[in-house]
């Protein structure tokens, strides 16, 4: 991790365009990996609001990984999040997204956001956090892997067109 990097809580008055490049270029890469999912500009405003909500509602947090001045990345994570089905009724944290722009990877910043995000979270109580990985971001996987995460449920699709 360089110097000058400093992962810190989302400043709607100072980040509010860089965090929506961000997005925009995270759906856009998730895209890349599955076709199915949407532009980002398409879905920007709308996925801006689910994260606040969601935050609002869930004790949540975004965070921005700031390299002086510039917004490096993201991470969205909530320190109560609950499954409806009475199987997995287990309270967790959940990082709805984490994601570093193509043009800061390689650095550690992910690995600082990811430090943050479990501070975040354990000071809010949680003893678990989950995620979702897509199948072919084998990338964040190796990340996951690296940081203690294990295999928990895997989603399976079948196109039906």
């Amino acid at each position: 991790m360089g110097l000058g990097l400093v992962v810190r809580p989302y400043d709607p008055a100072r980040d509010a365009d860089a965090l929506r490049a961000c997005i925009v270029e995270h759906q856009d890469f998730h895209r890349g990996l599955e076709p199915s999912w949407p532009e980002g500009k398409a879905i920007l405003d709308d996925y801006v609001a689910y994260l606040e909500r969601q935050c609002a509602e869930r004790d949540g947090r975004i965070l921005v990984a700031d390299t002086g001045g510039e917004i490096a990345g993201f991470a969205c994570v909530v320190a109560s999040a609950r499954n409806d089905s009475p199987d997995d009724p287990a309270v967790h944290a959940w990082l709805h997204d984490i994601f570093v722009r193509a043009s800061h990877r390689r650095r550690g910043i992910a690995r600082a956001l990811m430090a943050e995000v479990e501070a975040v979270v354990r000071a809010r109580g949680a003893r678990e956090l989950r995620l979702a990985v897509l199948e072919r971001n084998g990338d964040a996987q190796a990340l996951y892997r690296g940081l203690g995460f294990r295999g928990y449920v895997r989603v399976v699709t079948k196109p039906l067109d």
